[in-house]
């Protein structure tokens, strides 16, 4: 049980470095009422998932506001944004999201990001 329960952990460590190895980049941290830009680094062809892991206040309605011109992106489970380049680009793209949802004190508030990707062979 000890050795399977070991090559379990190591198999989801070595699955989790992967995917932080296909798509890098720093943390985002919007700011209510503006659009913040960030950079994220990726391998082509793979997904560059972004997950939301804190906020503010209550957030919901992830919307693609602007597409990308070499892949597709779209609003995936728990509100994550989900990127993934054409088969064969290398280069630069980007696309932009908001979300919806309210601030602290419960005032309505939108934060966009606008992503620029690296794709890289």
């Amino acid at each position: 049980m000890k050795k399977v329960l070991g090559l379990a952990c190591l198999m989801l460590i070595a699955c989790c470095a992967e995917a932080a190895a296909r798509c890098s980049g720093p943390g985002i941290y919007p700011i209510d009422n503006q659009t913040v830009i960030t950079r994220v680094s990726m391998k082509s062809g793979s997904t560059c998932r972004i997950r939301f892991v804190w906020s503010s206040g209550p957030m919901h309605g992830a919307k693609i506001v602007q597409r990308p011109s070499h892949g597709t992106v779209q609003v995936g489970e728990f509100q994550s944004i989900n990127y993934v380049s054409r088969r064969g680009f290398v280069g630069s793209d980007a696309f932009t999201y908001a979300r919806h949802g309210f601030t602290r004190g419960g005032t309505p508030t939108t934060r966009t990001v606008q992503v620029q990707v690296t794709v890289r062979p």
